[in-house]
């Protein structure tokens, strides 16, 4: 029996330029990264949206995101590009090694990302390429199989595809010069936007009753870093992560804060036991560094003020 023929076919290049602006979110920057003009990598996608069907991209008010068809086709084109890799490789025009995709929460990229480099280089036959976002672009990511192996916050309940979990302390601080409190007696809070950790901070907030106003909002750290330092108001973050602009606030009008849950994830199809090695080396890479282990990012004296914070910050 014939093979049904079929009149259109996905065009390779047009996949590319969809992965590129599903990586990056923007027409614009996945056009650089392509060396193409904007024009032609729109043209490519309204062929791809053609052929599919829908649409592929939701517009936001800085950049795009994938629709519902969108996060379908990101899952398939990655396989396709995947094996037309495989496919060029047998005639010797691709590299054989695999790239793995490594995410990293953004509050620890400058604590892990040193270490995770160190652990990664000396394994062989794999590429690398490292993802840092938040919480929830982390979370849809692997959902979407565009990080293989990620570490970010989770749940107390156990993710789908967890490799490892523990918590961590969860720390407000400060600019050194900075009392903590505005003159109303509120707490000027620096806040990121879409945080998980800071839901987490206003939950507790609201359930002591203590006032607070949010002074400062950013996406980026460093803006959030910036405003910290300048006395701005107070931010709350991970214990092994405070810079050391930073000093961890201990004020007694300032609660206690919950552990959070940080975590290891793997994206389905994932093979873990083929790569035990990597997962290995990524799992010592981001774990806390143990109590007098000056090998870590997270050195003995900054345990100590986390312990200090989790005795002297008290609620009202």
């Amino acid at each position: 029996m014939p093979l049904r023929q079929i009149k259109d076919s996905i065009p390779i290049s047009g996949l590319r330029a969809f992965v590129a602006i599903s990586e990056l979110g923007s027409f614009t920057k996945a056009a650089e990264h392509l060396n193409l003009t904007q024009p032609a990598v729109s043209l490519q996608i309204k062929q791809l949206e053609r052929l599919l069907g829908g649409d592929l991209f939701i517009k936001k008010k800085v950049g795009v995101a994938l629709s519902d068809l969108g996060l379908t086709v990101d899952r398939l084109a990655r396989r396709i590009l995947t094996l037309n890799n495989q496919l060029i490789g047998i005639a010797g025009r691709a590299q054989q090694r695999e790239t793995v995709h490594l995410g990293i929460q953004c509050v620890y990229a400058q604590s892990v990302l040193p270490r995770l480099f160190r652990q990664c280089r000396i394994l062989d036959n794999i590429h690398y390429k490292f993802v840092c976002a938040h919480t929830n672009e982390l979370a849809e990511k692997l959902k979407s199989g565009f990080v293989d192996l990620t570490f970010m916050m989770g749940d107390r309940e156990p993710r789908r595809n967890v490799i490892d979990q523990w918590p961590e302390k969860l720390v407000w601080v400060r600019a050194p010069q900075h009392r903590g409190l505005a003159e109303d007696g509120s707490i000027p809070f620096i806040r990121r936007q879409d945080g998980v950790m800071d839901r987490t901070v206003f939950n507790v907030l609201d359930e002591h009753g203590i006032p607070y106003r949010i002074v400062f909002s950013a996406t980026d750290l460093v803006c959030m870093y910036a405003a910290a330092e300048s006395g701005i108001g107070l931010m709350c973050m991970p214990a092994r992560t405070v810079p050391d602009s930073l000093v961890i606030a201990r004020e007694r009008h300032l609660p206690k804060l919950p552990d959070i849950h940080l975590g290891v994830y793997h994206a389905e199809g994932f093979d873990v036991a083929q790569h035990q090695a990597l997962v290995d080396a990524f799992l010592s890479a981001v774990r806390p560094p143990k109590p007098g282990d000056e090998s870590g990012d997270l050195g003995p004296l900054r345990q100590t003020e986390a312990e200090q914070a989790e005795t002297e910050a008290v609620g009202p």
